[in-house]
């Protein structure tokens, strides 16, 4: 019996929009083209100029880019109460890497932690929207509430926010009463790739569960996610994973955005997939 190669370690790094490369921006779409097929190579390039900041993960060795995150920053009142966002656009990881979170876990425990430095009062989210079980399941994984959830309905203000977010993002092609995206672009849409899940996978209950919630995936409509970035909203899981605690050696203030600092993991690490 033979045994798997080793993956090699990969670096994380978070960077400005400025700061990417045309080489990189290129590597990036062709990783974005592997699970999404009619999206234009303009209009992602458009799409960087306005990001917060990106996360990559390179192969440690070569520097071969293997995956990345896109990630946006607004700020807004709702209803008289100051909220923020940070919107994950992309999250694509190349599939020989799949069986990692660190990719996930990277990006989301600086959005933590910049809403843990925020002492402003404003109420801080993760935004997403996703098309597929494996994007959609880091909400009931890392988050109490969350939405959409199975049996829960959004309050009042996590609704006006979804709502908020679904128009400024998504225009005309967000449905508020369905809390999902359905683009409508003809020839664009998830790759075969991307919609090859097995029969056995759709009859665990968890996928089941998220086919309820967006029955339309395989039409690449996608469901708006939408989290605060609360400790007394972390599971016991999402606890472990950013926990509360001085920040290790390994970690350095990397940059202040706005109302928080961004902490960046140094050092190799694993990624996760998309879509």
């Amino acid at each position: 019996m033979t045994t798997p190669a080793a993956r090699p370690p990969l670096r994380t790094s978070f960077v400005e929009p400025a700061a990417l490369t045309p080489e990189r921006r290129a590597a990036m779409f062709a990783l974005l083209s592997v699970w999404f097929e009619g999206y234009g190579e303009d209009y992602f390039n458009e799409e960087l100029e306005d990001l917060d900041h990106c996360v990559l993960q390179e192969d440690a060795g070569t520097g071969e880019l293997v995956g990345f995150a896109t990630v946006y920053r607004q700020a807004v009142e709702i209803d008289g109460t100051a909220v923020g966002a940070f919107h994950t656009a992309h999250c694509i990881l190349e599939r020989r890497f799949w069986g990692s979170n660190e990719l996930v876990r990277s990006m989301v425990a600086e959005m933590v932690a910049r809403a843990r430095a925020d002492r402003s009062g404003r109420l801080w989210y993760w935004s997403y929207s996703a098309v597929g079980y494996r994007s959609y399941r880091y909400m009931p994984m890392l988050f109490v509430r969350h939405t959409p959830h199975p049996d829960q309905p959004p309050d009042a203000l996590d609704r006006a926010f979804r709502d908020h977010i679904g128009r400024e993002c998504f225009a005309h092609y967000y449905d508020a009463d369905t809390g999902t995206v359905d683009w409508q672009w003809h020839g664009y849409g998830l790759t075969e790739e991307a919609r090859a899940i097995s029969q056995a996978k759709l009859d665990s209950p968890a996928v089941a569960q998220f086919s309820r919630i967006n029955p339309r995936w395989a039409d690449s409509v996608e469901v708006l996610c939408l989290a605060r970035l609360q400790d007394d909203n972390l599971t016991a899981f999402g606890r472990r994973w950013f926990p509360v605690s001085p920040r290790p050696s390994g970690e350095r203030v990397a940059r202040r955005a706005g109302e928080g600092v961004a902490l960046l993991p140094n050092g190799p690490t694993r990624a996760t997939p998309s879509p």
